[in-house]
């Protein structure tokens, strides 16, 4: 039996020997030159698994030659891009680093107002003075790019996504090289909290390679067909626009004004095409900026966005999230060789995970025998009545608190609310107070409608998803699809295997410092996996 057939019959052992495994794990006698953090937006924690035999790429190197933990959840009840990030890089809960939502409802001495979670008025972004400013202004807490820094001044740090909310949180509070896409340009840009000039190799990457990444105009299909039985039906009335819903996917097909001009570069930020582009830039940023060429650890981190808008429009088991993955596959393999040519193989360490989950389409858990719906109009409005009504009432604000939750509580699409008392003071009911406690924040208010400043903190019931657009999938549930991730660490020390072990989001970025032999704060909620 080869090594990698030994490997995969290995994955199916007892959890004990795979323990044993991680016993072995820890840092080299050399730190590493470069720490790469790769997150993939709204990666659930079976798709890996699912499709293991047929990744050939960067996934076959991390699943073959890294050590694995299958049992890993983000423990906060609003399972968002920007909280989920936010943790991965900051070893603590939405409710301590402060990023509870994509946004939220603040408190100011006026009333509550809407934020958005990157947002900052002061920090222009650099050549498009009209667009809104951007920064990790609202992060209460550094992360390990911050660790790194501390521990070292020169240690450099890059952090790219196609979203803002991803590169961003993943660069902590440094002002480092942090980038992202902008969908009407489909360029990389950065505010001046991080600089005051676009360096040349940026500007150039953008003037000849953004063009030719965001050019092609057909998205092909490349699975197998003896591998399409992995995922369901190609043709399905509740996916993308309820029409476009199968291979191949052409722009001048699904875009209602081809002509119009930037149209092409907004059908593209949609498809595969800005994975593509992250990876190839970092490769860029790797030769430019030299990372991992000296004898400072240095920090890359990378969020691949495109998971999640596939996922969203075509659902985890569609066709097209296949596709994608198996071209992300392909793009890990190139940053991959990149770093052993640049870096040095042996020299660099790498941890893959991911912001969140997501829930099946609600129509394909119903071919599955699963019981599923969609909210319906009439519910949401019901619960806006609720609301409506409870926001001017007069009397004790407690009293009033708890007459809105059992009122609340006789939805059908409201699984549980929580009074202010409840959610913070004496010993949680149930888990799910547990993880609803860890996304509260006193002055920044989440939880769809119950945000309003009422004191209540809503949780939706298990699989839902608004009947407004019923085609796709969501996510920001406390449920385990929506918790439930990948990890998988890569590099020196860090022999092949797999761990049935509980791990939780908060304990990676504290694992990597381990590794590197950075030092940490003494206050994370996480701690390092390998001892």
């Amino acid at each position: 039996m080869d090594r990698k057939s030994l490997l995969r019959k290995l994955r199916g052992a007892m959890p004990l020997a795979a323990l044993l495994v991680s016993s072995c794990v820890g840092r080299t006698s050399e730190p590493p030159a470069l720490v790469v953090f790769v997150v993939v937006d709204q990666l659930r924690g079976d798709l890996l698994e699912r499709y293991d035999s047929l990744f050939a790429g960067g996934f076959r190197r991390l699943l073959d030659d890294g050590f694995r933990f299958t049992q890993v959840t983000h423990d906060h009840a609003n399972t968002a891009t920007a909280v989920g990030h936010a943790t991965l890089a900051t070893g603590v809960f939405p409710s301590r680093h402060g990023i509870v939502g994509n946004d939220w409802l603040e408190r100011t001495p006026e009333g509550w107002r809407s934020v958005y979670a990157l947002e900052d008025t002061l920090s222009l972004i650099l050549g498009r003075p009209a667009m809104e400013g951007r920064s990790p202004g609202n992060l209460l807490r550094g992360g390990l790019p911050d660790w790194m820094v501390a521990a070292d001044s020169g240690t450099i740090v890059v952090s790219v996504s196609r979203k803002d909310r991803a590169a961003i949180t993943m660069a902590g509070t440094t002002r480092g090289h942090v980038y992202w896409i902008t969908e009407r340009e489909g360029r990389f840009v950065t505010s001046d909290f991080y600089a005051e000039d676009y360096p040349s190799w940026v500007e150039r990457f953008n003037a000849q390679q953004m063009p030719r990444i965001f050019a092609d105009s057909i998205w092909e299909q490349t699975i197998p067909p003896g591998a399409r039985k992995w995922t369901r039906r190609d043709t399905v009335p509740y996916e993308g626009d309820g029409i476009h819903t199968h291979f191949p996917h052409r722009f001048r097909d699904e875009t209602a004004d081809p002509d119009r001009p930037g149209a092409l570069v907004r059908w593209a930020y949609s498809q595969t095409h800005p994975d593509a582009a992250v990876g190839a830039f970092s490769q860029e940023a790797i030769r430019s900026l030299r990372l991992g060429q000296d004898d400072v650890t240095d920090y890359l981190a990378l969020s691949f966005s495109q998971t999640d808008a596939l996922g969203h429009a075509y659902g985890p088991r569609s066709r097209e999230q296949l596709e994608n993955l198996l071209h992300l596959d392909r793009v890990l393999e190139e940053l991959m060789a990149s770093l052993d040519a640049n870096v040095g193989a042996g020299r660099w360490l790498m941890a893959l995970s991911a912001d969140h989950g997501v829930m099946d389409i609600p129509e394909f858990m119903v071919e599955e025998g699963r019981e599923a719906t969609r909210a319906t109009r009439q519910d949401l409005a019901l619960l806006r009545g609720v609301f409506d009504r409870y926001r001017s009432m007069e009397g004790d604000p407690l009293d009033v608190a708890e007459a809105l939750v059992v009122e609340l509580e006789a939805l059908p699409i409201i699984a549980d609310a929580l009074t202010l008392p409840e959610l913070t003071s004496g010993p949680a009911a149930d888990s799910f107070v547990v993880l609803m406690r860890n996304s509260y924040h006193p002055d920044r208010w989440i939880g769809g409608f119950g945000s309003q400043g009422s004191g209540v903190m809503p949780r939706f019931p298990e699989a839902f998803a608004p009947e407004v657009d019923p085609h796709g999938a969501d996510h920001g549930s406390p449920y385990y699809y929506d918790r439930w991730v990948p990890l998988v660490f890569f590099g020196p020390g860090i022999p092949p295997g797999v761990s049935t072990a509980v791990a939780r989001s908060v304990d990676v970025a504290p694992t990597l410092a381990h590794l590197a032999g950075i030092p940490v704060p003494s206050d994370l909620d996480g701690k390092p996996l390998f001892q």
